[in-house]
Order: C-alpha cells, then sequence, then structure tokens
C-alpha cells in the first residue's frame, strides 16, 4: 500500500467482506462498519464484535441489499460490491428478517 510522505499510517479499509450468488457466479461484497453501525442503532465507532454481531444478526438483510443492488448494476460489472447504510436502508420488508435499525433481543 502506497503513502504520501510525512502522513499517518494507511488505515485499513472499515468494511466486512461476504459473497453472494448471482446466479452461478460468485460476486464478492463488503459491507461498511457505518452501515452496520446504522442498522443495529450502535454509537459509533463501535466496537468489531458489536460490529460482527450487528453483521450476524442482519446477514439476511445484507444479503437482500446485495441481491437488490447487484440488479441495478451492467451486466458487465465486476466487483467487488459495497454497501453502505443507504443499501440496506432500501431492502423492503421481508418476514423474518430483522428490519433496518431494529434493536437487538434481549440486549
Amino acid at each position: 500500500m502506497t503513502r504520501a510522505i510525512g502522513m499517518g499510517p494507511a488505515v485499513a479499509p472499515s468494511f466486512i467482506q461476504f459473497e453472494v450468488r448471482d446466479g452461478i457466479r460468485r460476486v464478492m461484497c463488503n459491507v461498511s462498519e457505518e452501515a452496520l453501525d446504522a442498522v443495529s442503532g450502535l454509537a459509533a465507532p463501535s466496537s468489531i464484535a458489536l460490529r460482527r454481531r450487528s453483521f450476524d444478526r442482519f446477514r439476511g438483510l445484507i444479503d437482500a441489499a446485495a441481491k437488490l443492488k447487484l440488479k441495478t448494476l451492467s451486466p458487465g460489472w465486476v466487483g467487488p460490491l459495497t454497501l453502505s447504510s443507504g443499501d440496506l436502508r432500501s431492502v423492503p420488508p421481508v418476514s423474518g428478517v430483522p428490519a433496518f435499525g431494529s434493536s437487538p433481543r434481549g440486549g
């Protein structure tokens, strides 16, 4: 990774990576930490453990958002796909999937 002289250390991107299927193709995706904080109503910046719990809890919503966004891209598009909180908000409610901004059960 290249960085300018005199700058602080390079910061790693703040994403959690995952894959979704698009037909027979696997698509590499990223969901931003900002989106994970927003979907769970966590105070930013949250801990890595809380974001991972948010990712696991909202995985169905995240997958639905990725598939919805994939439909809007051109056929020759090459990933990775990056999801923001706006992408997660755009998913219509699905039975059995936690809604955007819903609080965790049992604390």
